[in-house]
């Protein structure tokens, strides 16, 4: 049995486990850790969200019992179970109580900005998910596993984006010529209710840590592209979901629609924010091998979850538009036409993104045009699925 700090690990819960990245998460830990209990904990919003949105998973999925029955079918694993549970209701602490959990996922959020920024109750359902769901799970630790390792979901847009480069969670500020004594937590600012929620969760498990002694690794998560993991490739019965509507679909996944459909690709606003990107395969490999690393209590621990990480909006487009041309798809890029964000970003901005837990892991991106090019030949022989409706610009937020 794999252990952390001479501990088996005995259960290990996957809260969002029906997500885009928690399904093949959950998947690659069961296989990993057969003698491990893997539990997805999940109350399906997710789905009901994107259906509110009028769309759909673009891939088939099936309900979360069947998926767990194909996984045993095909991958032979008999540890994986799921449980259907709201974690920001009271029961999660009734769930860790019985469950002794040695490791948490915790992705188990309302993760569209867009969505968060489409009308008060959208905001409050977002804000009410995400910061109930990270106290309530915070306690339950404390009271229940306080040597629990929690592997949090953040999100890289959380920092404060001023031209400098972004450091790995914490740096050491100098102001007025002073400069201070110890590293202190890199800016964050934000722009919509969504990724509030994330910076808000990030001073609360900052607290949990200093003052009551959690282990937690944050992990600030760039958007996941993609499709494919090693468990997937293996049968489409195991897909994960795919977005692609203006709520829940992130820019990657919108070109490579549109490319399908012959549209233009649509940048919005000046098309020269930068983003980062990391392919699904390598954010599961990343985040699975997290499961062995030693914590010590009281540690927060921050990493910089970023595989491509010198790209802006223009960058996705060409690089989407040459892998579709290449298929013989007629594509062309439609700039500044739509601005919802009023993203106006008069040039490419200069920074750099820092790695060091990735480069000191040897990790190894997979290479972005691969990625696209995969995407791109499963989401045109799902053509006839695509609602492209729910392709329109998103409401001026």
């Amino acid at each position: 049995m794999t252990t952390i700090r001479n501990q088996e690990i005995n259960t290990i819960l996957v809260l969002g486990g029906d997500g885009y990245i928690g399904w093949p998460l959950a998947m690659r830990l069961a296989r990993l850790h057969p003698k491990s209990e893997i539990t997805i904990v999940d109350n399906l919003s997710r789905r009901k969200w994107v259906a509110e949105s009028d769309s759909d998973s673009l891939t088939p999925i099936g309900l979360p019992l069947d998926r767990v029955e194909q996984a045993r079918a095909i991958l032979g694993v008999t540890n994986l179970q799921f449980v259907e549970l709201d974690v920001s209701e009271p029961s999660i602490d009734d769930l860790v109580r019985r469950r002794k959990p040695d490791l948490i996922y915790h992705l188990s959020q309302q993760a569209s900005a867009g969505y968060s920024m489409s009308g008060p109750e959208q905001s409050i359902t977002t804000a009410v998910n995400n910061e109930t769901a990270n106290l309530r799970l915070l306690w339950a630790i404390r009271r229940h596993v306080p040597e629990c390792h929690l592997v949090k979901l953040g999100s890289f847009g959380e920092y404060c984006h001023f031209g400098l480069d972004i450091a790995e969670g914490f740096f050491e500020p100098t102001y007025n010529s002073k400069k201070a004594p110890r590293p202190a937590p890199y800016p964050r600012a934000a722009d919509d209710i969504y990724h509030v929620s994330k910076i808000n969760d990030s001073n609360y498990i900052s607290m949990a840590c200093r003052k009551w002694g959690l282990k937690v690794t944050e992990v600030m998560q760039s958007t996941v592209f993609g499709l494919m993991t090693e468990e997937i490739r293996k049968s489409p019965t195991l897909a994960t979901r795919f977005d692609y509507d203006t709520n829940y679909g992130t820019v990657m996944n919108r070109f490579t629609v549109q490319a399908a459909l012959s549209l233009p690709l649509t940048v919005y606003g000046t098309g020269w924010q930068r983003t980062g990107l990391m392919a699904l395969e390598d954010a599961v490999v990343s985040l699975a091998s997290m499961a062995t690393d030693k914590m010590q209590l009281g540690q927060h621990r921050i990493i910089n979850h970023v595989g491509e990480t010198d790209l802006c909006i223009r960058d996705i487009a060409d690089a989407v538009s040459k892998v579709a041309i290449s298929q013989g798809l007629e594509v062309r890029v439609s700039c500044g036409e739509s601005d919802p964000r009023t993203e106006q970003t008069p040039a490419k901005e200069s920074y750099l993104i820092e790695t060091p837990w990735l480069t000191t892991q040897g990790f190894k991106k997979t290479p972005l045009d691969q990625v696209i090019r995969e995407t791109l030949g499963v989401v045109k022989d799902l053509k006839g699925r695509i609602k492209s409706e729910v392709l329109a610009p998103a409401r001026p937020w």
